[in-house]
């Protein structure tokens, strides 16, 4: 009876692993230019973000918004065409202020991960 227990007791410990493994495997902002919480003195003429993998090109989108909420980028937000871990978004000249980028991106693992962050222009 001992040995069946251990046993239940180490099959369930491998499966909540293996799920843990697997939940961690999302795409992930690891570093972005500019950085988060940032000041920048010259206004940034694109907004390039680094992911832990590479990302979907067909479910990928980013946008900069100013303090007041208005949107300030136009175009789409690419992948790089060398690194697919890359996303990267032209932004207009942007005044002195605080922005505020919002990123959508989807890993080969198809969960959708939504995030953001600030930096400001001096």
């Amino acid at each position: 009876m001992k040995s069946a227990k251990k046993f239940v007791l180490s099959a369930l410990f491998i499966a909540a692993t293996a799920g843990q493994a697997t939940a961690w495997a999302h795409a992930t902002l690891q570093s972005a230019t500019p950085a988060k919480d940032a000041e920048v003195t010259v206004a940034p003429k694109e907004v390039v973000m680094h992911f832990n993998e590479d990302l979907e090109p067909a479910f990928i989108s980013a946008k900069v918004v100013d303090s007041t909420g208005a949107v300030v980028s136009t175009e789409k937000a690419a992948l790089d065409a060398k690194d697919a871990t890359v996303m990267k978004l032209a932004v207009p000249a942007l005044s002195p202020g605080k922005y505020t980028v919002q990123y959508n991106a989807v890993g080969h693992d198809g969960h959708r991960r939504k995030g953001e962050y600030s930096f400001t222009v001096k």
